[in-house]
């Protein structure tokens, strides 16, 4: 299988994140998202970190995953059909992570909520138990 390009070192989004590294079809699909959604922003690129809770790398080290926050139905418009992965919980966690990889990684055509319901729930009975 053909390696997929990366985005040119000089590619940033309007808010300074560096979106140099991304895959090509990734890279290709902010834009058009950036472009039919107006006030779309990368808020994270490539960077080296773990999937949290885990000792798994994380899509964004390899430049296979995006997060982007804006206008969530119109983004979610754009994401119709898209053959890689995506998360559908942005209430709740302010942003879409949005991946691709070529080689069928672990998220393609994954439709996904973001992990750590446990600490969520912890936190809620802390919250509840304060309130009393």
């Amino acid at each position: 299988m053909r390696p997929t390009r990366r985005a040119r070192a000089s590619d940033t989004s309007d808010t300074g994140v560096s979106v140099a590294g991304l895959v090509s079809p990734l890279a290709a699909k902010l834009a058009s998202i950036e472009a039919a959604c107006p006030g779309t922003r990368a808020i994270s690129g490539v960077r080296h970190t773990r999937i949290a809770g885990t000792r798994r790398m994380s899509l964004h080290a390899q430049g296979k995953a995006v997060d982007v926050r804006g206008p969530y139905g119109c983004i979610y418009g754009q994401l119709k059909g898209w053959s890689g992965g995506y998360s559908t919980d942005a209430g709740r966690v302010q942003h879409i992570h949005i991946s691709y990889d070529d080689a069928g990684g672990r998220e393609m055509g994954l439709r996904f909520a973001h992990g750590g319901g446990r600490r969520h729930h912890h936190a809620f009975r802390s919250a509840y138990a304060r309130m009393r």
